[in-house]
């Protein structure tokens, strides 16, 4: 099974004030497989949701390296690690962070845009990935005019929309109900069998983390279950 990410030695603090120090994560080594979905699991304020953020290169480590296909992606300067960033990771939070003013369809279309492709082609995929989470009637309603289902799942086209190399998830469905919460882990699951996608979610669902191929436990910044 061919390794796609790898930490070593991670270490994240944040300085409070002028003396104080918040510890986060003290020494985390992890592997992550191509094609795995990964629970990670923990009390509220061990580090899983900064862990994620390191993994997906929208924050940096104290000390530590983070691999992805044998890149060491915090080696780079910040243009390069946004390009990365664009490129090899998709995010689902649990807030969707659409942008209002925008189309569904626009909205899944922004990654491509960033990379300026041309339009035309945008317009396709991003109609295609809409239909793949069961939104093609759904594609020219702006966020307001959405369910928070419905929102999520315009939030996971648009992580799928590089081909990124790992989706990363954290909490995408803490703001929705039951119901719809499990409809959106069914579709997270599928999608990541169907592609061969790394997943990895930040969830305190015990029944979805028993889903996962294997659960990765955070306790005081440390793995503790792996």
């Amino acid at each position: 099974m061919k390794i796609i990410c790898q930490t070593e030695n991670l270490v994240k603090n944040y300085p409070m004030g002028k003396d104080d120090v918040v510890h986060v994560l003290h020494g985390v080594d992890l592997e992550i497989n191509e094609g795995e979905i990964i629970a990670v699991v923990g009390p509220s304020g061990v580090g899983k949701s900064t862990l994620l953020h390191i993994l997906g290169a929208l924050d940096r480590p104290t000390s530590g390296s983070v691999k992805i296909d044998n890149m060491d992606i915090f080696s780079y300067d910040d243009v390069k690690l946004a390009r990365i960033r664009n490129q090899t990771v998709g995010f689902v939070f649990q807030s969707h962070h659409l942008l209002p003013e925008f189309s569904a369809l626009e909205n899944v279309m922004m990654p491509g845009l960033i990379r300026r492709q041309d339009a035309n082609i945008l317009k396709q995929k991003s109609y295609d990935l809409l239909k793949e989470v069961g939104l093609e009637h759904r594609v020219q309603h702006r966020p307001a005019e959405l369910s928070g289902g419905e929102q999520q799942r315009v939030a996971v086209a648009r992580a799928l929309f590089n081909n990124p190399r790992m989706v990363l998830a954290d909490e995408p469905t803490g703001n929705l109900d039951t119901k719809t919460a499990d409809a959106l882990h069914n579709l997270l699951w599928k999608i990541s069998r169907d592609h061969r996608q790394t997943l990895v979610i930040v969830t305190h669902n015990q029944e979805l983390a028993k889903k996962a191929d294997r659960v990765i436990e955070l306790n005081n910044g440390r793995i503790t279950s792996a």
